[in-house]
């Protein structure tokens, strides 16, 4: 009688011939699908940036009822940019969990120490403690993505943060790395600058010359007084205008003293500046 022998299974070599078909078949794969991971990469790395930039200065093209801009946002809350942390000049690019966390951290000394409520001007060298501003932390202001517990861009990298004259972020940058698509790829950035501008007034008066006259502009600053709001002071020499540099945008108040009158005015700075007019001229006889 005639047994014939059946195998099962494949043998060791034929596994191997397997296997070797089946990475060069995922390799192709993920080669023809590497153009559109990077594409989706950067797609995020943009919108990544517009979420950063939009809970910095604020949701674009929003208006009150009479048709002015609204600011909102962390510059327009807390009066100043995020702090550009220490270690980014150490370059530590495996910590994530300070990047911006200004923005996002509600245990962070910021969050904690500066809360949102009315705080009032200050008391000297000139008294504008009647003047009240809302002001303070109240974020988050952006959510990191589930299980994360720091920023980081599509590739797995912290965004690269670069500080302004005042060690506060002025711009942030995401590196893409090179590859066959992109062999010198372009850093792709956001520009924070937006968030501090300059206001300027116009004071109507009787007589120019001979007028004493004082004004501030009042704006929250953590990193001067976190119960009192700053007073931005005038740096224009014209006693018939005034301008203020540098002011963050978001709800501030003018308060311009001639001798012993005085007005107050609040206003919504956007990144496009603002301009108050103050008429102190004495009312003509009928």
């Amino acid at each position: 009688m005639n047994h014939v022998m059946q195998r099962d299974g494949l043998t060791l070599l034929e596994l191997m011939v397997v296997l070797i078909i089946l990475a060069i078949v995922a390799t192709v794969a993920m080669r023809s699908l590497e153009p559109q991971i990077n594409s989706q990469r950067i797609q995020s790395a943009s919108q990544l940036l517009e979420q950063i930039r939009d809970a910095t200065l604020g949701e674009p093209n929003k208006y009150q009822l009479d048709g002015t801009p609204l600011t909102s946002g962390f510059v327009a809350d807390v009066g100043c940019l995020p702090v550009a942390p220490v270690d980014q000049r150490l370059d530590n690019r495996n910590n994530f969990e300070f990047v911006l966390a200004e923005l996002w951290d509600p245990e962070s000394s910021l969050a904690t120490s500066f809360p949102f409520q009315f705080r009032p001007g200050p008391q000297s060298p000139v008294d504008y403690s009647a003047v009240r501003i809302p002001c303070g932390w109240r974020g988050p202001y952006m959510r990191l993505s589930p299980g994360a517990n720091g920023l980081v861009d599509p590739w797995g990298q912290k965004p690269l943060l670069i500080p302004d004259g005042e060690g506060q972020v002025g711009m942030v940058k995401i590196e893409v790395p090179e590859s066959a698509e992109l062999p010198n790829p372009e850093r792709m950035s956001i520009d924070l600058s937006g968030g501090k501008v300059d206001v300027t007034a116009t004071i109507l008066l009787d007589d120019a010359d001979q007028s004493n006259v004082v004004g501030a502009l009042l704006a929250p600053d953590p990193e001067t007084s976190l119960t009192t709001l700053a007073a931005i002071a005038d740096e224009d020499s014209d006693r018939a205008t005034m301008l203020f540099r540098n002011v963050p945008i978001g709800f501030r108040a003018i308060v311009v003293d001639v001798g012993q009158q005085r007005q107050v005015k609040y206003l919504q700075v956007s990144q496009l500046g603002a301009n108050l007019v103050f008429d102190f001229r004495s009312p003509r006889p009928q």
